[in-house]
């Protein structure tokens, strides 16, 4: 007789897992330079696997290169490359021996003779660490904010500092920059505000107070336009034709493994297992940040041409949820990728990824660009400058869009 009851079945049932490329996508997606920055710094520094060469922006157009020059300007065609018009470094002279020591002048000039293109000092002059920090205070009381910090990381980390010194912001602003903008990088947000003993608002607010307020570069004086870090520049060859977008990959930022390790045993085997599954997830994260990023601007680049070409006046119409259908991803994939990038045109002109949205550009956005490429510039100049270009507006306008732009309202403050 056979015995009735409920019998074990399986029953088969299909789970979508996030894959490894699905989750490095996410991860720096949303990564403006600087935080892409910090995240390679950081998985260099824990995984033996993984090299850095010495890389820089390129000169011409601000694209990370491991050479002289990034590819898109060894081959293009440019209508202006930028070039510094006024001598900084004789003027940062001047102006820090009138605030220091006369002892300390020969130090002085040994560290402004170390800082890079950029203002950026990767290498500290021979010379008494002691004096050296005299110095750099010193420099960093009359100078452009993040002058001779150490790289484009340690460049915001000086700006929010000097923030937060300055009563501008909270405390929780210079925690992010000095600790966590790896996991900013991949929006942990609430890991950061856990770690941080806040909460994720407050870690929301200060981030985009460091996006807003926090530059990776010093705006340097006849030389702005050059200090600038690019994510996207667009080319047009010689006599015409479409525009060409170049975005850095994992070989532009310097980022190498290093040759397999004889390993031997079982033991060895599995301690590199964890680093090389690290390593590939790196070069995921990067390589899937950087396609979808030429995928947009490859979009861009033939909706906005007018405006990559001929500036505010050619402006298109266009929304972020024209670009996602085209590319069959979602609108806030798309919101992602914009988020915190800037681009550069093949006039010179540095744009923010996000301005080529919206039905025109805002005057603030076309305030903060001429900015951005004439620091040094007055009211009035702008004004003018503007005016020339197609774009009339009055100086009190641009005293007022300045103010907007250089000290943006926060709900933190």
């Amino acid at each position: 007789m056979e015995r009735s009851g409920p019998a074990l079945g399986l029953t088969p049932r299909l789970e979508a897992r996030p894959g490894l490329r699905i989750l490095s996508f996410l991860a720096l997606l949303p990564a403006s330079a600087v935080e892409l920055d910090a995240a390679i710094d950081r998985a260099v520094a824990d995984n033996p696997l993984l090299e850095r060469v010495p890389w820089r922006s390129c000169p011409t157009c601000g694209l990370a290169t491991v050479a002289d020059r990034c590819a898109a300007c060894a081959t293009a065609h440019w209508d202006f490359e930028p070039e510094a018009t006024v001598d900084w470094r004789g003027d940062l002279l001047r102006d820090a021996a009138a605030e220091l020591p006369a002892t300390l002048r020969p130090v002085l000039e040994l560290v402004v003779a170390a800082l890079d293109d950029h203002g950026l000092m990767p290498v500290p002059p021979d010379a008494p660490a002691d004096a050296v920090a005299l110095v750099v205070a010193g420099l960093r009381a009359i100078g452009p904010p993040g002058i001779a910090a150490r790289s484009r990381v340690d460049c915001v980390r000086v700006q929010a500092a000097a923030l937060v010194a300055d009563g501008e912001v909270p405390p929780i602003v210079q925690e992010l920059a000095d600790r966590w903008l790896a996991e900013v990088a991949d929006e942990r947000y609430a890991d950061v505000a856990a770690a941080t003993g806040t909460t994720e608002a407050a870690v929301r607010g200060a981030v985009e107070v460091l996006r807003a307020r926090t530059r990776p570069y010093v705006a340097l004086a006849g030389g702005g336009a050059r200090s600038s870090p690019t994510d996207v520049v667009f080319t047009q060859p010689e006599g015409g034709g479409p525009l060409v977008a170049h975005v850095a990959d994992a070989a532009a930022v310097g980022l190498v493994v290093v040759p397999d390790l004889l390993v031997q045993t079982l033991e060895a085997r599995a301690w590199v297992a964890p680093h090389r599954e690290a390593a590939q997830r790196l070069f995921a994260a990067v390589a899937a940040r950087g396609h979808m990023l030429q995928r947009v601007a490859d979009e861009l680049a033939v909706r906005q041409r007018g405006f990559i070409l001929d500036g505010p006046q050619g402006h298109a119409h266009l929304r972020r949820q024209e670009v996602a259908a085209a590319l069959e991803v979602h609108p806030s994939t798309v919101g992602r990728v914009v988020t915190g990038k800037v681009t550069r045109c093949p006039d010179g002109r540095q744009v923010p990824m996000a301005a080529y949205f919206g039905a025109v550009t805002s005057t603030r956005v076309r305030v903060a660009m001429a900015l951005e490429q004439n620091p040094g510039a007055s009211d009035r100049e702008l004004a003018e400058l503007l005016t020339r270009v197609g774009d009339p507006i009055a100086r009190r306008t641009v005293a007022k869009y300045r103010a907007l732009v250089t000290k943006p309202a926060s709900p933190m403050r």
